[in-house]
């Protein structure tokens, strides 16, 4: 097999290779048998037809399944007798065989860049650790005895804040309903009959829970809210909405006793105590895997911070692709609509690149740390990881696993296998020191 490189920027090499009639030859032979074996051919018994009937007849089938098979496999073969770290196979633009059966490969590769391996073991970490408190407990137990709680009706007073109130309004902007000026926003800023409303500064527009305070029951009220310019809903941001309510009902939560039963209700089999006790341990389950997250990024944050290197850009596009599609699904679980998104575009575009660029460049440090301490995947372990895709995608293994193979998937579940395990390398070797977590930092990790 003759090769020539010719290196471009970017990480790019151009690869020309030549195989031997020999080797072309003898995959084409195996090909050419197997479609004999298959072959339905009238006049002849099953797999008995002559090779040259089977080579006139599917030989263009062939010739692309003998090009397909070997421009991979000759480019891999390629790139490790000239010792080149291949990242991926950006393209094949030439793939001919000569009717001497030589072949001509032409293939545009992206390498992995050059960079100096910087020091990796024993690396000095500060990692904060959130303390588990007999506060969170309480909260997360309030929490879980939120749902249980009942709910009084209130005769003899006016509403007042934190009541829920029983109400019907309407809301208009210059006398046209909400839902005809936006019609996007959400149905409850517009208009309910009979909806339940909770008196908190929060309940839809800001100041309409202050607005409807002190009414007594069967009363209307009307009055005029200014929406303000940070509205999370762009259509009706400055402009102001006309309200009239009226209140049918007042109600206060009553919060269930916290007991036995109660514990019994949240999870059967419980008593208070034990319950309690549940959640401590599971709270510091998720203390602990915090943790280790916090380590894990601290450690490629270290190492970022010790090296640099040209970055493939195809890689990078294809990275800050993946980036833009998390934080695009992330957001609308959030509630963030299109609207919210599209005036934000390049504030996302920029923070997934920026991003993508930390990533590509943390793969290519821990491969090569993968490689420098002989770390390698194990079969058992990429079983799992087809097995674990192929149920979250819902696409039966075989299928996956046919996918993959001709789109070299294989190849990348190989290596970030043992990108995972050079990370796991890296942190057992680290020297790592425990701070304490601000309060912020640990009320949020909680809530």
């Amino acid at each position: 097999m003759n090769v020539a490189l010719d290196y471009q920027p970017n990480c790019i090499v151009n690869l020309e290779i030549d195989l031997p009639a020999d080797r072309v030859t003898k995959e084409w032979n195996n090909v050419a048998k197997a479609y004999q074996k298959q072959a339905r051919i009238p006049g002849y018994r099953p797999g008995k037809a002559p090779m040259a009937m089977i080579e006139s007849r599917y030989g263009r089938d062939i010739e692309s399944e003998v090009s397909d098979s070997l421009s991979y496999e000759a480019v891999v073969e390629a790139t490790k007798e000239k010792n080149l770290r291949l990242h991926s196979i950006q393209e094949i633009s030439e793939s001919s065989i000569s009717a001497d059966k030589s072949m001509k490969i032409r293939a545009v590769v992206v390498r992995a860049p050059d960079f100096d391996l910087p020091e990796y073991k024993n690396l000095a970490l500060e990692v904060p650790r959130r303390a588990v408190t007999e506060a969170d407990v309480d909260q997360l137990l309030e929490y879980l005895r939120d749902p249980h709680s009942t709910f009084e009706p209130v005769t003899d007073r006016a509403l007042a804040m934190e009541d829920f109130a029983v109400v019907t309004y309407e809301g208009k902007i210059e006398g046209q309903p909400l839902t005809e000026v936006a019609p996007k926003a959400p149905a409850q800023l517009a208009g309910r009959r009979n909806g339940w409303v909770l008196m908190s500064e929060g309940t839809l527009i800001p100041g309409f829970a202050k607005a409807i305070e002190g009414m007594k029951i069967d009363e209307q009220r009307t009055f005029t809210l200014e929406v303000p310019e940070t509205f999370p809903v762009p259509e009706i941001q400055g402009k102001k909405v006309d309200y009239t309510v009226t209140l049918h009902g007042i109600n206060i939560r009553k919060q269930a006793p916290l007991d036995d039963a109660l514990a019994d209700k949240i999870e059967p089999g419980s008593t208070l105590e034990s319950l309690k006790q549940k959640i401590r341990e599971r709270q510091q389950e998720s203390a602990d895997y915090q943790f280790d997250v916090a380590k894990r990024n601290a450690a490629v944050k270290k190492l970022l911070g010790l090296f640099t290197c040209e970055l493939p850009e195809q890689a990078v596009a294809v990275e800050t692709g993946s980036i833009l599609k998390d934080i695009v699904a992330e957001s609308q679980a959030r509630g963030m609509s299109d609207d919210d998104l599209k005036s934000h575009t390049d504030q996302i575009v920029e923070t997934a690149g920026e991003s993508a660029r930390e990533r590509v460049r943390a793969n290519f440090v821990l491969l090569r740390i993968a490689e420098q301490e002989k770390i390698e995947e194990t079969e058992p372990e990429l079983y799992q990881a087809v097995l674990e895709m192929s149920e979250r995608h819902q696409i039966p293994v075989k299928k996956l696993v046919k996918d993959l193979s001709r789109k070299g998937g294989i190849g990348r579940i190989r290596e970030q296998i043992r990108i995972t395990k050079a990370l796991d390398y890296v942190v057992s070797n680290a020297t790592v020191t425990e701070l304490s977590e601000p309060k912020e930092s640990a009320q949020e990790a909680t809530n």
